[in-house]
């Protein structure tokens, strides 16, 4: 019996999604749980597994093109089974303004212990070179399994469409020496490539090109000490908790958004409106570039409850697991750059939200103690954007205080 292959619904409010690639070719067997295909949305990417043993007798939505959830897209069949009546229905497509794009080719996979935490990375053309040798097309899944194991996929031969490496290419070469794994493709390509970004990619390109020439940004930046904030970590790690800066951040922030609503609102159909909930969105930078999930009520979360959720999202977000619901819904968002060593930066605002909190590195500054008093004391430097139609800079300058209020003072933090 013929199964369809149908387009899923990988969230809430997922509506339609796009096939990014097949990672079989049409004819070919497959066996239940190999990977088919990838679909993409404006907020991930994930790959799609075949539910039963048989053949893929027909695709019937090639890669760029977008269809609602539930179509059918492809069929697994017998290989003498009669498949007629899908081959005389050609399934609607949704209506997308996003060109349609070719299965990416990544960049050459960095060692593990380089991958904890990456800066957007956008995709390179195929015909283009890395450090002098060919990059490779490779599904997320195999990416994974490469850079947890250590191997390097500029080297395997890829044996999905057009040379895609899958996640079987790379799991029969786990445990191999390097010699035994086949170079990929050993012709010389020129070192100009065109930067192909993802679907992803166009579309926080798109928003944040508009908030930026839209928004009116006004920046308000502020030196905070972190001497609780350390203390208050060390004391977590005492008790045998993993407390990061950025959670106690977090906290922070949502405890300061719940005392000034209007930094917490957002903007639709022209007007600005109040959110009902405090839900904080932690910028992370993954392998396909900058995701932002959500802590959801974050007001309502004590320390430990947003640190054990912020770890499971931001392990989802690094590895490709996120779904669109983890990162819907946000009403402020904080991006983090201290663990690079950067003091300060300034952010751009995420529409519909109407403010983003920029964090810099906590470093050893001189600081007055008293009226001729000087020493040496941990701080952090925030800066604030803020849409200016809605938050002005008294009230941007009220909030940033208020929020250093918290984290410099024991009894508000905790």
């Amino acid at each position: 019996m013929a199964t369809e292959i149908v387009m899923p619904k990988l969230g809430l409010t997922m509506e339609s999604g796009m096939v990014s690639a097949w990672l079989v070719e049409e004819g070919k067997a497959v066996k239940k749980g190999q990977a088919l295909l990838e679909i993409a949305t404006d907020k991930v990417t994930m790959e799609v597994e075949a539910q039963v043993d048989g053949v893929l007798r027909k695709i019937l939505v090639e890669v760029g093109k977008e269809v609602p959830v539930s179509e059918v897209i492809g069929v697994i069949a017998a290989a003498d089974e009669n498949i007629e009546k899908y081959l005389k229905v050609i399934p609607a497509q949704a209506e997308t303004t996003t060109p349609a794009i070719a299965p990416p080719a990544e960049v050459v996979a960095a060692p593990v212990a380089e991958q904890r935490v990456q800066t957007p990375v956008a995709t390179i053309d195929a015909g283009a070179s890395v450090n002098g040798r060919r990059p490779h097309k490779a599904s997320p899944k195999a990416r994974k399994i490469a850079a947890d194991k250590g191997i390097d996929l500029s080297r395997v031969m890829g044996s999905g469409p057009s040379g895609r490496i899958v996640s079987s290419d790379v799991i029969s070469l786990v445990g191999q020496q390097p010699s035994q794994v086949i170079a990929a493709n050993p012709v010389e390509i020129g070192a100009e490539g065109e930067i192909i970004l993802s679907r992803a990619e166009q579309v926080a390109a798109e928003r944040l090109t508009s908030s930026y020439q839209h928004i009116p940004h006004i920046h308000i930046s502020m030196d905070v000490s972190a001497v609780w904030l350390q203390q208050f970590r060390q004391g977590y790690k005492l008790e045998g908790k993993k407390i990061s800066f950025n959670d106690l951040i977090v906290k922070a922030t949502a405890r300061a958004l719940a005392e000034f609503p209007r930094v917490n609102s957002f903007e639709q159909g022209g007007a600005f409106h109040y959110a009902s909930q405090i839900n904080v969105g932690v910028a992370v930078a993954s392998e396909k570039g900058l995701v932002v999930p959500v802590i959801k009520g974050a007001g309502d979360k004590t320390v430990e409850e947003i640190a054990m959720e912020g770890v499971g999202l931001v392990d989802a977000a690094r590895h490709g697991r996120l779904v669109p619901d983890d990162m819907m819904g946000g009403t402020f968002t904080i991006s983090n750059l201290g663990m690079f060593g950067v003091s300060r930066f300034t952010a751009i605002i995420n529409p519909p939200q109407v403010a983003i909190l920029a964090v810099g590195a906590i470093e050893n500054k001189v600081v007055a103690v008293g009226a001729d008093a000087f020493a040496v004391r941990p701080q952090l430097t925030m800066t604030l954007a803020a849409d200016h139609r809605v938050v002005d800079g008294a009230l941007a300058a009220r909030f940033l205080a208020r929020l250093k209020e918290i984290l410099e003072t024991p009894g508000l933090l905790g």
